[in-house]
């Protein structure tokens, strides 16, 4: 089941405004600001949930779940490599749709109730 079924969040919501960041985004500087605050809330949302998942998920995908992580705190943090403006609102739209892509899509899982430890020993 993918997370947009069971999340209380509105998964299409947040995709269709991370869509509009990206791909049509504002010339005015305070809708920029706008967007970025939105977008930074999306980051703030979602990277605590991705975190949580990332025990869970294959080693792959747990690389990339915390490169994207990484990219998260460091944006949340203020340490983005630029003032431009556009630029942090680019940055912040990338960061919050590839969270909810890995949110929605984060490969195969180990049950709820295995623990990594369990999973290697094979005890439940």
């Amino acid at each position: 089941m993918g997370v947009s079924q069971a999340a209380p969040f509105n998964a299409d919501e947040i995709r269709r405004r991370c869509e509009d960041v990206l791909w049509s985004p504002s010339g005015r500087p305070d809708e920029q600001r706008a967007g970025l605050l939105e977008m930074e809330g999306y980051v703030r949302r979602l990277a605590p949930m991705l975190a949580r998942l990332v025990p869970r998920m294959q080693e792959g995908m747990q690389g990339t779940a915390r490169i994207v992580l990484r990219h998260s705190g460091e944006l949340l943090e203020g340490k983005t490599p630029s003032d431009d403006l556009a630029t942090r609102l680019h940055e912040a739209g990338v960061n919050a749709r590839a969270l909810l892509g890995l949110l929605e899509r984060p490969g195969e899982l180990t049950p709820v109730s295995e623990t990594p430890d369990q999973a290697s020993t094979g005890r439940t």
